[in-house]
């Protein structure tokens, strides 16, 4: 699925696809995703924005749903106010983005550990502002670069099983009896919150995808790699790839957004 040439005017707004699915095991979707994407022709000029947000729920089904749901929407409803709206007014934001996207997961934090007391989520987010990406995430949900030949991995996971390849130098194989998911971070945990955040650029021969662990920990890299770069368009490619999920077992929920320019 090549990436169209650089056309001679800035681009107008970003491409992107979604999907999410239950999967073949659970009885409920407790993954959520929202998109805020802002196109715009005018007389001056204004960069493409995008906020993308994947969440994926935990605590059981009403607390997983509530959790993941009510994490977007705070999440998208603070940054509207701090970074959106000066956006469309032709200033820049009055704190480093790095802090205003910190903020959002502790507001949402807050509001989880009041609202839906039990209750947990991953979540991964990316602000687009033209070729720059913010990411910011807490828990297993991913985001990666998906170049032509391979999958980048631009966030690490909140997870035991991560923790002790990093602190102890265990390969995949000899952690492969540690639980995968066994997390140290989520909103909805009462522990300190420190949130990953990462800056890079989004290349015209490159996708985003963010993603939660039923896509990840169901379909290989080289097959995700292969149904994006054959798909027609990003949403053709995040239903093949769902679908994918789900003949590899579907044992999660599944959810995906891809984003390109």
């Amino acid at each position: 699925m090549p990436l169209p040439p650089m056309p001679s005017q800035p681009a107008l707004g970003l491409r992107f696809g979604w999907a999410t699915d239950p999967g073949l095991v659970r009885p409920s979707n407790e993954d959520a995703i929202l998109i805020l994407s802002i196109v715009y022709q005018g007389s001056r000029e204004l960069l493409p924005l995008g906020l993308f947000l994947v969440a994926d729920g935990m605590g059981g089904h009403r607390g997983g749903e509530q959790a993941s749901d009510l994490a977007v929407r705070e999440i998208a409803r603070y940054l509207t106010a701090r970074l959106l709206i000066p956006h469309l007014a032709h200033r820049g934001p009055d704190h480093p983005i790095k802090e205003v996207l910190e903020e959002s997961l502790q507001v949402a934090n807050a509001q989880i550990l009041q609202m839906v007391p039990g209750g947990g989520t991953t979540v991964v987010g990316a602000l687009v502002v033209g070729d720059s990406v913010h990411l910011i995430h807490v828990g297993d949900s991913r985001a990666y670069l998906v170049w032509p030949d391979r999958l980048e991995q631009l966030t690490e996971d909140h997870s035991l099983i991560q923790r002790m390849i990093s602190l102890k130098g265990l390969s995949e194989e000899e952690a492969a009896g540690v639980p995968r998911n066994v997390l140290y971070q989520a909103l909805g945990h009462p522990s300190r919150l420190n949130p990953g955040y990462r800056r890079v650029s989004l290349p015209r021969d490159a996708w985003l995808m963010l993603c939660t662990d039923g896509l990840w920990g169901e379909v290989p890299e080289a097959q995700i790699l292969r149904i994006i770069w054959e798909s027609a368009s990003p949403q053709e490619a995040c239903q093949r790839l769902v679908q994918e999920a789900k003949t590899a077992g579907g044992h999660d929920n599944i959810s995906v957004i891809l984003v390109g320019r």
